[in-house]
C-alpha cells in the first residue's frame, strides 16, 4: 500500500508549473525592478546632458557680454534641476590652438581664434532598488554620480 502510494506521489504530475513558476517568479521580478531602475537612471542621465546642451546654444544666442551668457550657471541649474553649485562653466580662448590664460584676451593678427565654452553639470540619483545589490555603488546613501556636458565653439 505504502509502495503503491510512492509510486502515484512520485509519477504525479499536476502542480509542476505552480512549482515552477514560484521558483522562477522572484528572479523575474527582480530582474523586472532592476530594469525599470536602470531606465530611471538613463532618464536622470539624459535631462542633464539636454540641460547641458540647450545652456550650450544659450551661449551663442547674444555673445559673450549678454546677460544671457552672464547667467549660464544659473539657467542649466534650473533646466537640470540641480543647484548651481552643480554646474561648471569653462570659457577658453584659442589661438592657433594654443589656450590663452584669458577669454578677454585677443589673438595676434594672421592667428585663427577660437573661443569655446563647455557647461558641466553633476547630478545624482538614489536608486529606489539599490538593496538588492549590496556592496556596489547602487546600494551607497550618496546614490549614483551623473555628469552631462556639452561643448559650442562661440567664434
Amino acid at each position: 500500500m505504502a509502495k503503491r502510494w510512492l509510486h502515484n506521489l512520485l509519477s504525479d504530475r499536476s502542480g509542476t508549473s505552480t512549482i515552477e513558476l514560484a521558483i522562477i517568479f522572484p528572479v523575474l521580478a527582480a530582474l523586472t525592478f532592476i530594469a525599470a531602475d536602470l531606465a530611471m537612471a538613463f532618464k536622470a542621465k539624459i535631462r542633464l546632458q539636454a540641460a547641458a546642451e540647450r545652456t550650450a546654444q544659450l551661449a551663442t544666442s547674444g555673445g559673450l557680454n549678454s546677460a544671457a551668457y552672464q547667467n549660464l550657471a544659473a539657467d542649466a541649474a534650473a533646466g537640470a534641476g540641480v543647484s548651481s553649485n552643480a554646474v561648471t562653466v569653462t570659457s577658453s580662448l584659442l589661438c592657433d590652438g594654443t589656450v590663452q590664460a584669458s577669454m578677454a584676451e585677443v589673438c595676434a593678427t594672421g592667428q585663427q581664434m577660437k573661443r569655446y565654452v563647455t557647461i558641466g553639470i553633476t547630478g545624482s540619483y538614489q536608486p529606489m532598488f539599490g538593496k538588492l545589490l549590496p556592496g556596489t555603488s547602487w546600494a551607497s546613501a550618496q546614490g549614483i554620480t551623473l555628469t552631462g556636458s556639452s561643448s559650442v565653439r562661440l567664434q
